[in-house]
């Protein structure tokens, strides 16, 4: 009972350490490119407008 307490615990921390991002890249930040964000050409060329509810 003991050792199957212990592996579950283990099992718990490595989820944690996981989605933490402490043992390697995130699950959800498996496909993303953080580069792009900061390569915007022409950021102030993006001009949002409100809807008109009418």
């Amino acid at each position: 009972m003991r050792v199957l307490f212990i592996l579950i615990l283990l099992a718990n921390l490595w989820a944690l350490a996981l989605g933490q991002g402490w043992v390697g890249m995130r699950p959800e930040d498996e496909g993303r490119d953080t580069r792009r964000f900061s390569q915007e050409l022409n950021p102030g060329a993006v001009t949002l407008v409100p809807r008109n509810n009418s």
